[in-house]
C-alpha cells in the first residue's frame, strides 16, 4: 500500500484496477475507490494498522468487472457497507445478466450482484462522510454512469478518475462526444493529483492535464 496524501489518502494495490482508500478520521470510517477483483488485497491493509473492517463505504466509478468483481465478497465480510455508483450504470451493478455491460466474459468470470445504498443522478453531486466533502462529478463516456471523484486533502485536490483513458465500445454504451465534454470538465477543475484506474498516480497538474488531453486527441469523436 502506497501513502499518497500524508495519513489520509492511500493506494491500496492493483487487482484488475487500481483501488484507492480515504480515511476519513471519525466514525464513518474508511472508503474505497472500487474495490477491483480480489478481496484478499483489501484485506491486507491490516499491515498498515487500518482495519479492513473498518471500510464502511465503497464508491464505484463504473460497471465494469475489474473494479466491481470483489464488491460481492466485500458485502459478505462487511455486511453493513455502504455502494454508491451513478444511476446509469445501476442496473449492471444490481442486476444478473448483465455481462457485456461489466464485460464479465473478457474475465472468464460471473459477477454477483450488490444492491446500492445511494444512485448519483446529477452532473455534479457532494457526498459528506465523516467531515470530507467528495464531489462526484459525472463524467460519461467510458461508460454511460463513469463517475469522477474529487477530494480536497492537506491543499491537495486530488481527482479519482478511473479509466479516463478508455476503452470505448458499443458494448459499454461508450460515447466519444460526451468523453470530450467530460475530459474538459475535469481539466477545469486542475486536480493537483490524478489516481487513475489502471495507471496509478498522477502529479503535478501539467501532467495531469498532459495525461488527459493525450488520450483526449486518441479519442475524438
Amino acid at each position: 500500500m502506497r501513502e499518497i496524501v500524508e495519513n489520509q489518502i492511500y493506494r491500496v494495490g492493483s487487482s484488475g484496477c487500481e483501488v484507492y482508500l480515504i480515511d476519513t478520521h471519525s466514525k464513518e470510517g474508511l472508503v474505497l475507490i472500487d474495490c477491483g477483483m480480489d478481496i484478499a488485497m483489501i484485506k491486507r491493509i491490516s499491515s498498515e494498522r487500518l482495519d479492513p473492517k473498518n471500510i464502511k463505504h465503497c464508491i464505484i466509478t463504473h460497471c465494469h468487472i475489474d473494479h466491481i468483481a470483489a464488491c460481492n465478497d466485500l458485502q459478505n465480510f462487511i455486511p453493513a457497507i455502504k455502494f454508491y455508483a451513478h444511476e446509469l450504470d445501476s442496473e449492471a451493478i444490481e442486476q444478473k445478466n448483465h455481462d457485456s455491460k461489466t464485460a464479465a466474459s473478457w474475465y472468464g468470470t460471473n459477477y454477483h450482484p450488490v444492491k446500492l445504498f445511494r444512485k448519483f443522478h446529477k452532473s455534479s453531486e457532494i457526498l459528506k462522510i465523516g467531515d470530507i466533502e467528495f464531489e462526484i462529478i459525472h463524467t460519461p463516456g467510458h461508460t454511460p454512469g463513469s463517475i469522477s471523484i474529487i477530494v480536497e486533502s492537506n491543499g491537495f485536490k486530488i481527482l479519482f478518475g478511473q479509466d479516463i483513458h478508455g476503452p470505448f465500445y458499443e458494448s459499454f454504451g461508450s460515447n466519444l462526444n460526451d468523453y470530450q465534454t467530460s475530459m474538459k470538465t475535469l481539466l477545469e477543475k486542475k486536480p493537483d493529483i490524478l489516481c487513475e484506474g489502471h495507471f496509478g498516480i498522477i502529479k503535478p497538474f501539467r501532467k495531469v492535464e498532459s495525461y488527459i488531453k493525450r488520450y483526449m486527441k486518441e479519442n475524438k469523436p
